[in-house]
């Protein structure tokens, strides 16, 4: 029995920060949500539809901009309402003969605009000068959007005067059925994981006024609102966060929404070095855009309601860490003579709860999602079990993108662990060789 309360102390103080601060979080997200969907009033319907201006920033998008540009034209708002501008940003491959062939084909007032090649917030911003449409939509040249999606958003923006800026739901294509197994397991993890961010997580970041980022995929503004601002700045490898921030700053009196009923398709990632590359980017650029505005970092992380970014970096590194110390504590405790069963034991606890965590996720977000999402949900509810180990994995390449906005400079493509090791060595290798051989060559 002195066995038993011991081990149940002792892992008890090593749960207590999960439990604490994951298992509270679920909880209030869900609680949340649920809240909210019961409330929920569907905006009305629209008597009148406002010009839209939709920006489609490119770059060698021959293989997926005929898809973007040919869900734009299947939605279900009246295309003479809409304007597209495709802002080619130093393309060199077939980008523009794509372009030719959908031009005038569906009715679509689609126009070419070529700007010099100095990344994707220039692009945006080139756009940005042209429109003249209401609301102006960015999407991605690699995204489908959903046949009622435009409309979905203008008729959340039409009920509701203060929303400033909005974001869809990003959901995950389906991977080919051929491809590879790891490739098959990442892409039901990843359809898993951005439907529970986009349908829990952000829904109940609006509700509290604290989204903390506008996708870069997808993302709507008042162009009234937008004019306004800084535009898309390029001192950061994150320009959608930092708009987010900008539009908090200076629009406080205005909300940031997510439009779950709108839904952008994107294309799951290639491999494990691509979601590396991808989770470091995107963690360097929180670590970025909190350093450029100070004044919004300040609010406590205790404030229920508004924007507290500080917590937000509070959950994502002061308290996750603890996860390193389960990293690489759980292996030296055997050499404190802890049975290795014991350690095993203690784990298989650990994953239990996160696969219940998960298994809530998985629960509300069957409730909140169409026919065609649950269609999904209900055929890959197998990957439940490999969850925990892969949110695990996406926490460490998180750690590595926080430790990269330390010490490297920013980039918008990184290389993964196994390529940056054996690039190091090979230059090891070589400064050693030149090294030895001037050395050598001297003394001759």
């Amino acid at each position: 029995m002195s066995a038993f309360w011991a081990f149940v102390v002792f892992w008890g103080v090593w749960l207590l920060i999960p439990l604490a601060v994951d298992g509270t979080d679920t909880l209030v997200s869900l609680v949340t949500v649920f809240w909210l969907r019961l409330r929920a009033r569907k905006p009305a319907s629209l008597v009148y539809f406002p010009i839209i201006s939709i920006i489609i920033p490119v770059y060698n998008s021959q293989e997926t901009l005929r898809a973007c540009l040919e869900s734009i034209a299947r939605q279900e708002y009246p295309l003479e309402k809409m304007e597209v501008f495709v802002v080619n940003n130093g393309s060199t491959d077939h980008s523009f003969g794509v372009f030719n062939e959908i031009q005038g084909k569906y009715g679509l007032n689609v126009r070419w605009m070529s700007v010099v090649n100095q990344g994707k917030a220039w692009a945006l911003n080139a756009g940005i000068h042209m429109v003249r449409g209401n609301y102006v939509f960015n999407i991605d040249s690699d995204v489908v959007v959903s046949p009622e999606a435009i409309r979905r958003v203008v008729e959340a923006f039409e009920s509701h005067p203060d929303v400033a800026a909005a974001t869809g739901a990003i959901h995950v294509l389906p991977v080919a059925a051929d491809a590879p197994w790891l490739n098959q397991v990442l892409t039901r993890c990843e359809y898993f994981e951005y439907l529970t961010a986009y349908h829990i997580g952000r829904a109940h970041q609006s509700i509290l006024k604290n989204l903390y980022t506008l996708s870069g995929a997808f993302s709507v503004f008042r162009r009234d609102i937008l004019v306004q601002t800084n535009l898309y700045g390029q001192e950061t490898v994150t320009e959608d966060t930092d708009m987010t921030f900008h539009l908090y700053e200076k629009f406080s009196k205005y909300r940031i929404i997510c439009v779950t009923e709108a839904i952008a398709y994107v294309h799951p990632i290639e491999s494990l070095a691509a979601l590396y590359a991808q989770r470091v980017r995107w963690q360097r650029g929180q670590v970025e855009v909190s350093a450029r505005h100070v004044g919004l970092m300040q609010a406590s992380v205790w404030k229920p309601y508004g924007f507290t970014p500080s917590r937000v970096l509070l959950i994502d590194h002061t308290l996750a860490f603890t996860r390193l110390v389960w990293t690489f504590f759980m292996p030296i405790l055997i050499l404190f003579g802890y049975p290795v069963a014991f350690i095993f034991t203690a784990l298989f606890i650990i994953y239990i709860f996160y696969l219940l965590v998960d298994a809530l996720w998985f629960f509300v977000s069957w409730n909140g999602v169409d026919a065609s999402a649950r269609v999904r949900l209900r055929a890959d509810f197998w990957i439940l079990p490999f969850m925990p180990a892969y949110r695990m994995i996406v926490f460490w390449f998180r750690v590595s993108g926080f430790l990269y906005a330390v010490a490297e400079p920013g980039q918008w493509r990184v290389q993964d662990p196994l390529t940056q090791s054996r690039l190091g060595f090979a230059d090891m290798v070589s400064r050693t060789a030149t090294f030895l051989r001037a050395k050598f060559s001297h003394k001759k």
